[in-house]
């Protein structure tokens, strides 16, 4: 009997060490999600425009066709001219500006190329991309008071009972879906290879997944949306599965970045997606920053 105390005893305290160790890596996961949130580029844009044919003006003045806020730029940044698919920046009198860290000394065509192209002006730095079969400029302010100003996410505590294993189900093909985005009347295609499912509480679920990289994307809906959760919904990030299985940790369930700035754009998730009961794990809602 004395050796049978003891096995439990010890099962007990591997049990705990798990929980532990558990709760240390949300904790962890959680902490580098914030540093994210401030230094990943979520709170610092100001604008995003869709860039007409012919000549358009980026500043603060009212007169601007594209208008930033006064506490943020100067009232007359500069003019950005589009012909055909070939867009040019020109800036104002007076306004000192660069091209990746390269003054600009005369009118300049704008790369469009990931990773370069960036226009700076002060604090205020802007690219120009192809986005929602159109032609976008995105505009951040890198001093913008909203990043010192950020107080952090909220979180349910951690419980490892919305940590859960689950079964991936391809489909017989990869498909294309048009989700829709946030503040835009778009549709971005998103890759589908299939679907997981996962039992709680004695009941069966099943969640489209979309490809993101070496994860599963999932967006999902569930009973705490509008009262503790974001009411559009939040997203997880899922292991790619391994001889047919993932695991689905409600844990690490985030809100839309679109949550954070309105001119960050956001899928919307699937209406298939909706779970019909509470999850009351990851994060929570807060409001706008």
């Amino acid at each position: 009997m004395r050796f049978g105390w003891l096995s439990l005893l010890l099962i007990a305290k591997l049990a705990n060490a798990a929980d532990v160790a558990y709760t240390a890596e949300i904790l962890k996961w959680r902490r580098d999600f914030d540093a994210d949130v401030r230094n990943g580029g979520w709170l610092t844009g100001i604008g995003n425009f869709e860039i007409p044919p012919g000549t358009s003006t980026l500043g603060s003045s009212p007169m601007s066709t594209m208008r930033l806020a006064p506490v943020h730029a100067a009232k007359s940044i500069g003019k950005i001219i589009r012909r055909g698919e070939v867009v040019t920046f020109s800036p104002s009198p007076g306004i000192r500006a660069n091209i990746d860290g390269h003054p600009i000394l005369h009118p300049q065509i704008l790369s469009m190329q990931s990773g370069v192209g960036k226009v700076r002006v002060g604090g205020i730095e802007f690219r120009v991309r192809p986005f929602a079969d159109a032609i976008y400029v995105f505009v951040d302010d890198l001093e913008n008071p909203a990043v010192a100003g950020f107080a952090g996410n909220k979180w349910f505590p951690v419980d490892d009972s919305y940590c859960i294993s689950a079964k991936f189900v391809p489909y017989e093909k990869p498909t294309e879906t048009r989700v829709p985005m946030t503040h835009l009347e778009w549709r971005k295609p998103m890759s589908s290879t299939g679907d997981v499912v996962f039992s709680y509480g004695g009941q069966t679920f099943r969640l489209k997944s979309f490809v993101d990289g070496d994860a599963l994307f999932i967006m999902f809906s569930d009973l705490t949306n509008d009262r503790e959760t974001y009411g559009g919904g939040r997203f997880l990030e899922a292991p790619l599965p391994k001889d047919g299985a993932t695991t689905v940790d409600f844990n690490k369930a985030f809100n839309p970045y679109c949550t954070l700035n309105q001119y960050v754009y956001c899928p919307i998730p699937p209406p298939e997606n909706r779970l019909a009961f509470r999850v009351a794990a990851g994060e929570q809602f807060q409001g706008h920053q």
